[in-house]
């Protein structure tokens, strides 16, 4: 199908997705940390840009990290908004949650949570990126009984893409009502990419990401049960492995391990590809892979051996109401393997 036969007014992005077939595995943000604010609706598209909703020193901070990325340093960081939620939140505060990357291998990301003055959080934030020895004078605004507390964030942001709204809210709306409890909050999120999917969400300290969620993949993802297999075209991939490739293996391992897969530390290597050196990663057609893991109650370290492939592009809209088209890599893992620990 041509570009300019794509219904692109009178079907949302998702839905074409679906009817076409779009596997959603190897599609999963990645992130060094995570930055997330409450922040009062609405998300305007220029928000980012000038303060107002945000302040000044997050403003000035984003534009720091974009220059940093232009000058080739990457962008490790991934900046969200929360919606104040009348539960959650308190009158003249801002939640901020802090996520950062363990070093070695891990389940789930390190979180540290503030609850700070309107008029200190842009001031917290710069000093948890720029300025750390100013944080001391934030310790009085921690918050560290919500440090293990699970956030489900559900992205409703339709200034980004209408399906995040139309099919999101009503998400959000349903787990809100039905999962929240004192150990698990859910929110509505600001734009974490691939509304192509919706309606997905982030399931944050484990930070894995889903597609297409309805109400009972929801269950299945809040309470971890039931068979894997009737999730498997629902993940996106976790945010812990920066390669889709590897994203995709682990899929893979997630079925065979099931849900426990969750709380094991991980790590993996590329240990070739088609790729050349001077290639973006994304031109590679195909990965061999090497996944190690523990058992948490186990010193033995435990691999997996992996081959990815694409194996198929899928064309269609990536985001509702335009015409512009991207061919979607599809991975298939044609080898999986235990393997001796090298």
């Amino acid at each position: 199908m041509t570009t300019a036969e794509m219904p692109s007014t009178k079907c949302y992005c998702n839905e074409l997705a679906i009817q076409k077939g779009l596997d959603p595995a190897g599609n999963a943000g990645s992130f060094d940390d995570a930055i997330i604010v409450e922040t009062p609706l609405p998300w305007k598209p220029n928000m980012y840009k000038e303060a107002g909703p945000l302040p000044q020193q997050i403003i000035d901070l984003l534009a720091l990290w974009l220059q940093r990325y232009y000058d080739g340093q990457g962008y490790p960081h991934r900046p969200l908004m929360i919606a104040p939620d009348p539960d959650y939140s308190q009158t003249g505060f801002r939640r901020v949650m802090y996520y950062t990357r363990k070093d070695g291998p891990f389940s789930q990301f390190d979180k540290v949570e503030y609850r700070v003055p309107d008029s200190e959080y842009g001031a917290l934030i710069w000093s948890l990126y720029e300025d750390r020895d100013a944080l001391p004078n934030f310790e009085q605004f921690r918050t560290p009984e919500a440090d293990s507390v699970r956030d489900i964030l559900v992205c409703t942001h339709g200034t980004v893409d209408a399906a995040c709204a139309k099919f999101g809210y009503p998400l959000y709306r349903h787990m809100r009502d039905t999962y929240a409890s004192d150990s698990l909050r859910v929110w509505r999120v600001s734009h974490f990419g691939g509304h192509i999917f919706a309606p997905t969400l982030m399931d944050m300290p484990t930070s894995h990401y889903w597609a297409y969620v309805d109400k009972p993949q929801a269950r299945q993802i809040v309470e971890r049960t039931g068979a894997v297999e009737d999730l498997y075209k629902h993940y996106r991939g976790w945010a812990g492995f920066k390669d889709s490739f590897v994203q995709a293996a682990e899929r893979e391992v997630w079925q065979r391990e099931g849900w426990e897969w969750f709380s094991y530390p991980r790590s993996s290597t590329i240990l070739s590809t088609d790729a050349d050196e001077a290639d973006e990663a994304d031109e590679a057609t195909w990965a061999e892979i090497r996944m190690e893991f523990k058992h948490p109650h186990q010193d033995t370290v435990q691999v997996y051996d992996a081959r990815v492939e694409i194996t198929d592009r899928i064309e269609t809209i990536s985001t509702t109401g335009y015409d512009r088209t991207y061919a979607y890599p599809q991975y298939s893992v044609t080898r999986l393997e235990p393997a001796p620990r090298p």
